[in-house]
C-alpha cells in the first residue's frame, strides 16, 4: 500500500508533536513513539510496539522528527516569507538571539500571524515527510 496525503498528513502532524513514526506498508497503518533520546521517555509503556516494530521490521518505513537545525530553518523561512517587514525584522531579532526557539514561540503566539505560522509550519512538515519518501 502506498501513503496516501490523508498518511502523509498524519505522520508530519505526528513528527511535529515529536513522535516518530512508522508506516507498516502492508497493512496502511501508522504506529508512533516518542523519541527514545528525549530524557523524559518511559519506554515501558512503549515496550509491546517495539516489539512489534522489531518482529516486522522490513515492512515499516521510518520517518524521523526534524531535527534542531532544520526546525530553526522552517523558523526562519517564515520570517522572511513576511510581508510584514517590521513584523519579520522582529521574529529575526528574536531568532539571533539566546534561546530562539522560546523567544520565536512567544513572540508568534502573541501575535495576529500565529495560525498563519501553523499553516506555514504544517506544510514543512508535509513537504518534510515527503522528502523523506524519496
Amino acid at each position: 500500500m502506498m501513503l496516501t496525503e490523508r498518511h502523509i498528513e498524519e505522520i508530519a502532524e505526528l513528527l511535529d508533536c515529536g513522535m516518530l513514526c512508522f508506516f507498516h506498508a502492508p497493512t496502511g497503518t501508522i504506529e508512533y513513539h516518542p523519541d527514545p533520546e528525549n530524557p523524559y521517555f518511559d519506554p515501558e509503556p512503549w515496550e509491546d510496539l517495539f516489539e512489534k516494530l522489531e518482529s516486522d521490521w522490513g515492512n515499516y518505513v521510518r520517518f524521523e522528527k526534524m531535527d534542531s537545525r532544520e526546525g530553526f530553518q522552517v523558523m526562519e523561512d517564515f520570517a522572511y516569507s513576511m510581508t510584514d517587514t517590521n513584523f519579520r525584522d522582529k521574529l529575526l531579532d528574536q531568532l539571533s538571539k539566546r534561546k530562539p526557539f522560546q523567544n520565536f514561540k512567544y513572540t508568534i503566539d502573541t501575535s495576529k500571524y500565529r495560525q498563519g505560522w501553523f499553516d506555514f509550519k504544517k506544510k514543512a512538515y508535509i513537504d518534510f515527510v515527503k522528502q523523506q519518501l524519496r
